[in-house]
């Protein structure tokens, strides 16, 4: 008769004290892939890091709760005040835009506005914020205005509140230009999905 026995251990490469099953005190080359078995949520409380691996096949972590450091994303508000009016042309924020895409994600403007007469029956109209991002010699500017309006009280120096978000382009992929045919019509359909 053959008795079955279920042996374990634990094996320490440089540790006399392995905590797992294979526990390495030191460098360790793998040639081939890792596989993870278990991979335990991240709780609310609970601060993020990421492993990116760079160009000298070094591997760096990243902890996107540290203020300083690198970060997948970043938020930025710019406060820019006492533009024309309301009207902001061209605001460079000197963003990289080989590595970067910027995005206005809300503004504001704090002072009140009027209808311009510059346009027959303005007065009639109503207006709504407009922002956007563009790119002009290599870096990302941003304009902002309430069209067809201006400031109630030209001499009250008014403020733009405008938030951002800033991601690299590794994080990102890009996919190629689709020109619709529209063929004068109001409604239309990607012939192909951009991601189906």
């Amino acid at each position: 008769m053959c008795a079955n026995y279920a042996l374990f251990s634990q094996t320490g490469i440089n540790t006399t004290h392995p905590r797992k099953t294979l526990e390495v005190g030191g460098n360790m080359h793998v040639n081939g892939s890792i596989e993870i078995g278990t991979v335990k949520p991240l709780k609310d409380s609970e601060s993020s890091t990421f492993l990116i691996q760079d160009t000298d096949n070094t591997i760096k972590a990243m902890d996107v709760s540290n203020p300083t450091g690198s970060a997948l994303g970043y938020i930025q508000q710019y406060i820019i005040t006492n533009p024309q009016g309301d009207w902001i042309l061209n605001f460079d924020t000197g963003v990289d835009a080989t590595d970067y895409v910027l995005i206005t994600t809300s503004a504001n403007y704090d002072k009140e506005l009027v209808i311009s007469n510059s346009i027959n029956n303005a007065k009639n109209n109503g207006t709504l914020p407009y922002t956007s991002t563009f790119i002009e010699n290599g870096t990302w500017h941003i304009i902002a205005d309430f069209p067809v309006a201006s400031n109630y009280n030209e001499s009250e120096i008014g403020t733009w509140t405008i938030n951002t978000l800033i991601f690299s382009k590794d994080l990102s992929k890009r996919f190629g230009t689709i020109t619709i045919p529209m063929l004068g019509g109001t409604t239309g359909s990607a012939v192909i999905p951009i991601i189906d």
